[in-house]
């Protein structure tokens, strides 16, 4: 499917921008709703994406990065004006474009909660169009909660908003301090986030999963990524995701997760690292009992 745009007025935002005032949020970090000089609208551009099958027992990436860094890279060569720092979730909803669930993602018809979104400022007038300030939760997340019932960590408040002190996707975001030991044992096969509520969500009951192509897979190998390679992986998620150190540590906690015991030593090689040290050493414990004596499946997909 094509990318879809959309030219909106400039929103007036005021719940956001009290939400942000009233409540500390990771997920707000560096977002802006103040409109430049001569910015007299916004196009907004949506790119729906197929979510990679999981397959036992191999490390899995999240589509959505591959689909962002794609769409970043187009608005950013193509416009003059990106607006990479606007809250995209709130104007979607507030426009009526998407709905607001229970897991703070928004839906769209027909692509359900699997899509990218970028945006650019304008110097051009934007047709009129309804704008709410307050949009309720979307009417399949009524009596709903499965996406609840499906987070490890319990990071959902049910009402639309999301612990980022509990998140696996926040705090993997963060490199220091070192995610609490609990949380790295919910890591799974995942190297970034966990897509759970979006799998248990029926808003993407339409959503067919595609094979990950193999140039992902060889991208994202951990012998590969634990030797700090990510050559391969930049280009397709972006440098900042695949900065070496982050992604050695999800590679860490990965190969515990599944119990990827021949990584063993690549993972003892870096606990003295300032940054991955941690979680390496955390990894090594988990593989070592593995290897001492003989653990089960307990994390693994």
């Amino acid at each position: 499917m094509d990318v879809r745009e959309f030219c909106l007025p400039i929103p007036p935002l005021v719940r956001w921008r009290a939400e942000c005032s009233a409540r500390r949020d990771a997920l707000l970090d560096g977002l802006s709703a103040d409109a430049p000089e001569g910015a007299r609208s916004i196009r907004l551009f949506v790119k729906p994406y197929a979510p990679f099958a999981l397959e036992a027992g191999k490390p899995a990436l999240s589509a959505f990065y591959l689909a962002s860094q794609s769409l970043y890279e187009s608005v950013r060569a193509s416009c003059e004006r990106p607006a990479f720092r606007l809250p995209l979730k709130p104007i979607l909803a507030g426009y009526g474009i998407g709905a607001r669930g229970r897991n703070s993602l928004i839906s769209l018809a027909g692509m359900g909660t699997y899509f990218a979104v970028e945006a650019a400022w304008s110097a051009e007038e934007a047709p009129p169009r309804p704008w709410t300030e307050e949009p309720p939760l979307a009417e399949e997340c009524q009596g709903c909660d499965r996406c609840l019932r499906a987070c490890p960590a319990g990071a959902l408040d049910g009402e639309g908003h999301v612990d980022t002190s509990r998140c696996l996707r926040a705090l993997a975001a963060k490199n220091a301090p070192p995610m609490p030991e609990a949380a790295m044992a919910m890591t799974g096969a995942s190297l970034w986030g966990c897509d759970l509520c979006q799998l248990a969500c029926p808003r993407n009951a339409g959503i067919v999963p595609i094979p990950m192509p193999e140039e992902v897979r060889r991208a994202i190998s951990l012998s590969r990524l634990l030797a700090g390679d990510t050559r391969d992986l930049a280009p397709l998620i972006g440098t900042n995701y695949a900065r070496k150190a982050r992604m050695r540590i999800r590679a860490c906690l990965v190969a515990a997760c599944l119990q990827k015991k021949e990584h063993l030593d690549a993972v003892r090689a870096l606990e003295g690292d300032p940054l991955v040290g941690p979680y390496a050493r955390w990894a090594a414990r988990q593989l070592e009992e593995d290897v001492q004596e003989g653990a089960g499946n307990r994390w693994k997909q």
